[in-house]
């Protein structure tokens, strides 16, 4: 399942997409409190079931800050109760207060996703696809470790998500990319840093199209949930555009 929900935003910091992921987690906490402590308390060194992107409308930076008119966030999951609990909190989320700003809802709406049925998919992306090597270095898709590196992301997803091992392994095409350096802060960041003016984390990712090779039911899957790195905080959300093959 997938749905968007655009909000009117005058001003959001560089660091947004941790600022997104906190409306997600309003939402949740509203519609279900008890799922949302199962989600991000009782389990919360477990993957999330979701993936995120963010379109900013007329944006501009002014320093630290981006001055807009609007943002749209696009939400995917293959989970049907994380979906109606989101959906059901965000109804309740006319405007959302955050740093001093309010936001104020101007639509919401589920979105169609397509069924895959073939081996070969290609996908673009929404939000940068973020992999990063054990040593936690960014990998270029062209580098010769980026397929082993982004399998092992995979893997991680699909059993975390399923229950159950990938059924093959996945080959990736890069077919156009360009790198995107996100900076980011979060709390425990923001605590390490308190003595020093605009520090950031910074995350080197991907954005582009791809063509992926596997089984259809695991491209299905990082298809509605995300692949890759920090998928819950806005990156790895795909957007499928053809397919071609027959199922091996």
């Amino acid at each position: 399942m997938r749905l968007s929900v655009s909000y009117r935003v005058n001003r959001l910091p560089l660091g947004y997409r941790m600022v997104v992921l906190s409306l997600i987690k309003e939402a949740l906490r509203r519609s279900n409190e008890q799922y949302y402590k199962q989600l991000y308390e009782v389990n919360r060194h477990s993957m999330k079931p979701f993936s995120t992107a963010t379109y900013l409308r007329d944006f501009t930076y002014l320093e630290d800050e981006i001055h807009l008119k609007e943002l749209t966030i696009t939400i995917g999951s293959h989970d049907m109760e994380f979906m109606l609990n989101l959906f059901n909190g965000l109804q309740q989320l006319h405007t959302y207060t955050t740093a001093g700003e309010t936001w104020k809802r101007v639509s919401m709406k589920m979105l169609k996703e397509a069924t895959i049925t073939s081996n070969t998919v290609y996908f673009s992306t929404l939000s940068p696809i973020l992999i990063e090597s054990q040593e936690g270095k960014p990998v270029h898709p062209e580098d010769a470790s980026y397929e082993k590196e982004f399998n092992y992301y995979a893997s991680l997803r699909i059993r975390e998500l399923t229950g159950r091992d990938p059924f093959q392994t996945i080959q990736v095409k890069p077919i156009s990319y360009q790198k995107t350096v996100v900076k980011e802060q979060n709390s425990v960041f923001l605590q390490q840093t308190a003595s020093q003016k605009n520090s950031y984390l910074y995350f080197t990712a991907y954005r582009g199209t791809f063509k992926l090779i596997g089984h259809p039911e695991d491209l299905q899957i990082l298809y509605y949930s995300g692949i890759g790195k920090r998928v819950s905080q806005g990156y790895g959300l795909l957007e499928y555009e053809r397919e071609e093959g027959t199922l091996t």
